[in-house]
């Protein structure tokens, strides 16, 4: 699973955790995905814009996620994909 972040400036701090290959913690509530597929055409909707996008290439998930911060993001905001350890 790969991660690419949404920074968004607050007064809080999101916790983002991959659990499983198929499933992300954010902020204590877990997000499970497909095996084979995302199924999930509206899941910013569907997650309130807690995740913003995700699709699968090759096989591997890819998401996109919004996170709150209340420092500075310049040492995990780089734009790209961040590799999980699942």
């Amino acid at each position: 699973m790969k991660i690419r972040y949404s920074p968004c400036h607050a007064n809080k701090d999101t916790l983002i955790e991959a659990t499983g290959a198929n499933t992300l913690r954010i902020d204590g509530v877990d997000y499970e995905f497909d095996h084979e597929s995302v199924t999930w055409p509206k899941i910013s909707e569907q997650t309130e814009g807690v995740i913003l996008d995700a699709h699968r290439e090759a096989g591997e998930l890819f998401c996109t996620v919004r996170r709150f911060y209340s420092g500075s993001c310049s040492g995990w905001d780089t734009g790209a994909h961040h590799a999980t350890d699942w």
